[in-house]
Order: C-alpha cells, then sequence, then structure tokens
C-alpha cells in the first residue's frame, strides 16, 4: 500500500515528535478511564496548548478500541493514524473543548483561538447520522493545537455540494476532510483543490477509483467484507438454505453496489433465496412501508438485510408477537438495540448481526489531514477494519440514555448526543 508524503509547510514544528506529541485531538465517554496509568502505557498527544505528552493508559486506548469497533481489535493490529485517532480519543475531553465544540456546530465558520491550520468540512445531507458524523469530526479538530480554524458547507444534491466546495477551495483552506456520496462528479472539483495545494481526504465513503486517484488519502471500510462475514455468520446458525429479503435506500447508491452481490453470492451459494427487495430512501416513512409490506406479504425470510437501522422491520413481526427474521446491518440506531433489550425480556428471540456505525470515521480523516499538513507520512489508502458482530454481545455499548436516533456507537455521552441532534 502506498503512502503520501507532504513537503513540510513553513510553519510546521521543528521536532516531529513534539508536533505528534502535541496533536491532542479527543471526545469520549470514557473519562475515567482517561487518567494516566504509571504502568504500561502508550504516547498519547498533548492538551490543547501545547503541554507536555499525556500518556494514555494501554487499558483506556483498548476500551475505546473496542467501543468504537464493538469488539476487540487489539491497538498494534490498527493502521497508524487509526492508532493515533484512538489513542487520543482515549483522553480526557475538557468543559473548555466541550464549549467550543457547541459554538462550532451552531456556525459555518469556527475559531478555535489556538493553531495555524484551515479544516474545512463539505457535508452531504443533514440527518442525525450526518449531525453525529460532523459533530465527531469537529471534536478530532478543536482538540488540536495546530487547528486553527473549521470551515463547514452544506450541499444536498450535486450541484449545491460542487458549489459550496468551489467556494471553500477560494478560502483556501489546509484540508479538506470530505465524506462525499456523489462519485465521479466530484473529480473536476477535488482536481481544482489538488491544483490549489490543498490536501484533500476522504472519509466513510468509498471514492470510484478517478477519483480515488486524486485525493490524498481515502479511509474506508471493507463493506462486502463485512457482509460476507455476516453471512458466514448466518449460516453456521441457520445450516438448512431459506430466504432472504434484501434492502436500501436509492437504488444504484454506491454503498448498496458495493456490498449487496456480496451478501446475495454469499447467501445462494449456500442454496439460499432471494424472496424479496425493496428502497427506502433512508427514510422512516419509507422504512415503514417496506417493512409492512414484508410483513404482510406472508413470506416469512430468515433473513433481512438493510444498509440502515433495523427497528422498523423488526417491528411488524413484534407487534404480532413473533420472533422477527435475523437482521443485519452496517448502521443502526440505539433505538434498535433498546428494540432488542425489550423483545429478549419478553422472551422473543430476536437476532442481529451489525457492523459499527461508521459515523466517527470523520476523526480519521482529521488526523490524517493534520499529518500531511505537518510534513508527515500517511497511507494513501487506509482500511478501516470493519467486523460485523453479533448484537447480542452489544450489553457494554447500549446505554437507555442515548437518544433514539443516535447512530451506534458514538464516541460521545447521552448528553452531548441530545445537544448534538438538537444543533
Amino acid at each position: 500500500m502506498s503512502s503520501t508524503t507532504r513537503s513540510r509547510p513553513p510553519f510546521a514544528r521543528a521536532s516531529r515528535d513534539l508536533r505528534l506529541a502535541g496533536c491532542a485531538v479527543a471526545a469520549t465517554v470514557l473519562l475515567a478511564a482517561c487518567a494516566s496509568d504509571p504502568t504500561g502505557t502508550s504516547a498519547g498527544a498533548g492538551s490543547g496548548d501545547g503541554a507536555a505528552p499525556v500518556e494514555v493508559s494501554d487499558e483506556a486506548l483498548q476500551d475505546v478500541i473496542n467501543r468504537a469497533f464493538l469488539t476487540d481489535i487489539p491497538a498494534d493490529d490498527l493502521d497508524p493514524t487509526i492508532r493515533q485517532t484512538m489513542e487520543v480519543a482515549a483522553q480526557e475531553w475538557t468543559p473548555e473543548n466541550q464549549d467550543l465544540l457547541e459554538t462550532c456546530l451552531a456556525e459555518n465558520v469556527c475559531e478555535t483561538g489556538r493553531g495555524t491550520l484551515t479544516v474545512a468540512f463539505p457535508n452531504d445531507n443533514i440527518n442525525p447520522w450526518r449531525q453525529t458524523f460532523r459533530a465527531e469530526l469537529t471534536a478530532q479538530a478543536i482538540a488540536s493545537p495546530d487547528v486553527a480554524r473549521i470551515i463547514y458547507s452544506l450541499g444536498t444534491d450535486t450541484t449545491s455540494w460542487l458549489a459550496n466546495f468551489n467556494s471553500l477551495v477560494a478560502q483556501q483552506p489546509d484540508v479538506i476532510v470530505m465524506n462525499s456520496i456523489y462519485g465521479s462528479a466530484i473529480a473536476p472539483a477535488v482536481q481544482r483543490a489538488k491544483s490549489a495545494g490543498i490536501i484533500v481526504v476522504e472519509a466513510e465513503t468509498p471514492l470510484p477509483s478517478e477519483v480515488e486517484s486524486l485525493v490524498d488519502v481515502q479511509a474506508t471500510s471493507d463493506l462486502c467484507g463485512a457482509y460476507s462475514q455476516g453471512v458466514d455468520q448466518v449460516v453456521e446458525d441457520l445450516p438448512d438454505p431459506a430466504g432472504f429479503a434484501l434492502y436500501t435506500g436509492i437504488p444504484g447508491n454506491a454503498s448498496a453496489t458495493n456490498w449487496q452481490p456480496c451478501l446475495v453470492d454469499g447467501l445462494e451459494s449456500a442454496g439460499w433465496e432471494q424472496v424479496s427487495q425493496g428502497f427506502t430512501q433512508w427514510s422512516p416513512q419509507g422504512q415503514a412501508q417496506e417493512a409492512n409490506a414484508l410483513f404482510a406479504s406472508g413470506t416469512n425470510p430468515a433473513l433481512v438485510a438493510y444498509d440502515y437501522t433495523m427497528e422498523d422491520f423488526a417491528a411488524p413481526f413484534l407487534d404480532a408477537g413473533q420472533t422477527p427474521p435475523i437482521m443485519m446491518s452496517d448502521v443502526v440506531n440505539y433505538s434498535y438495540l433498546q428494540q432488542l433489550a425489550d423483545a429478549q425480556s419478553q422472551g422473543i428471540d430476536a437476532r442481529a448481526f451489525v457492523a459499527n456505525s461508521r459515523v466517527w470515521y470523520g476523526r480519521i480523516g482529521v488526523t490524517a489531514g493534520i499529518e500531511l499538513a505537518l510534513g508527515g507520512d500517511v497511507e494513501h489508502l487506509i482500511d478501516i477494519p470493519y467486523p460485523m458482530v453479533d448484537a447480542a454481545t452489544l450489553s457494554e455499548v447500549f446505554d437507555p440514555a442515548m437518544p433514539a436516533n443516535a447512530p451506534v456507537p458514538t464516541l460521545f455521552t447521552p448528553d452531548q448526543m441530545t445537544g448534538i441532534l438538537a444543533s
């Protein structure tokens, strides 16, 4: 895998070690675990004013990794940029940082009062997932001693997004961190940013090859591999072939074209048969309509796979006192974990396989962009581990105080998430 190296800008610090020690970027619910441990520590980043490095215990680091990925992944197995992101996410989140986060989320341009770098985020949509993604990215940036300004824009269609992106380029930020769903249409705009000397990082959504080759870093997960892993677990649990139903939001979207063929191939090779499919527009109304239609059809699939939260698909079965099909998704909300807990308390064996929501991947994008802006090395393609896990193992992640529409997991507390989703 190739890596990207930036020449050292005039504002970079003389010592790369001190730079890395100073890049504190954090927001975590693990505040109690963030105290330094005199035994077995890993080097963390410094405080926002460039103070001496803060040590993070191995235990605190592993706790935040397990929370983010929904399972145990050894810290040493992570790409260095991901590990650095996790190290700083295991540190204390100060009241001053919280005040600044709330200020930034209410503005289009946020001044941090520190550093020299400008980070821009051109958002694609506004919904609970995107609001959380923006907040996670912001938390990473405002705790860095190197980020002076954060600029936001919002374009909910290709035309408006491109216009806003071009406006950002004209403002000459040092780094643009994006999560674009608009595919090859953004290539000319990205090329314009690169020609202007701006670092461009894509986090979360895979880009087509002609755009991926233009960005400095693409940090994404293997959706195909996650659903293939989920298929293996379902087939192991249900060795007798059965029917499955397949759903996504919009026909032809980049996410579904990545994961759906892998899931279908895996199930059909095991003798399973697709009995239903549909499109929800990723909206509550669309989800309810498709879920009710599936239940009314009487096809009774053994598995329902969908790339968003699953409670609408399980609800008709649970309301009828029936065990719902096994659910599989790469993004679910806390409301679905609540539904699973309620079903289990009623003696209904509701099952699901889920992956982490990817809502915190903007943090990795910010970490990568800062490191490149300071002259460091970052892999051009960062493969973020993406295991599919049994939802029954998520009791430690589930917090009934979380807002129902908060993605699972987030590195924020319930109180923080309530404010974020209201902003």
